[in-house]
């Protein structure tokens, strides 16, 4: 198995157990928040101002993964919290941005959230709200699980790699 396939199979298991989408970023000239899978993202993304803070935020956690080679863990311009695990499989090497979620909290406020959001970047609100409820809530250990889960994944097939 190619370490991409292998990668495609962590993202695709990871999916298919949390409901999170991710996507690998290779190096930095693949940077391209635009990749993300979120609707609520793609839709406040629309906003030219809101899609280079995204890319400046995936830059910088991206880097953060990288150099530390451990999970970064962060709450992006949204709101949203994301994390980024760096990969190392063969001679492949990046990371896999999860998909953001939200806290229990953040979806209790939603309405006033999505207001300042849509007001902020001169975004659809109604469109903005719909695609907002529909971001995954959880809990912190819910998220600490979940980067446990992917790193036991990309164990796995590292594992599977190097058989």
């Amino acid at each position: 198995m190619l370490p991409e396939e292998a990668i495609k199979k962590v993202m695709d298991a990871y999916y298919h157990i949390t409901g999170l989408r991710c996507y690998f970023v290779q190096d930095e000239t693949e940077i391209s928040s635009a990749k993300e899978k979120n609707f609520f993202c793609k839709c406040l993304k629309t906003s030219s101002s809101a899609l280079r803070q995204c890319d400046e935020c995936t830059f910088e956690n991206y880097t953060g993964a990288l150099k530390s080679n451990k999970p970064q863990k962060y709450a992006c311009h949204a709101g949203l919290v994301k994390w980024s695990v760096p990969v190392s499989l063969a001679d492949v090497k990046g990371v896999i941005v999860s998909e953001g979620v939200i806290t229990k909290q953040q979806g209790l406020e939603a309405e006033d959230w999505v207001n300042h959001l849509a007001e902020t970047y001169n975004v659809s609100r109604p469109i903005l709200l719909h695609n907002y409820t529909k971001v995954v809530v959880m809990n912190e250990d819910q998220v600490e699980e979940s980067i446990e889960l992917m790193q036991d994944l990309l164990k796995y097939y590292k594992a599977v790699i190097e058989g």
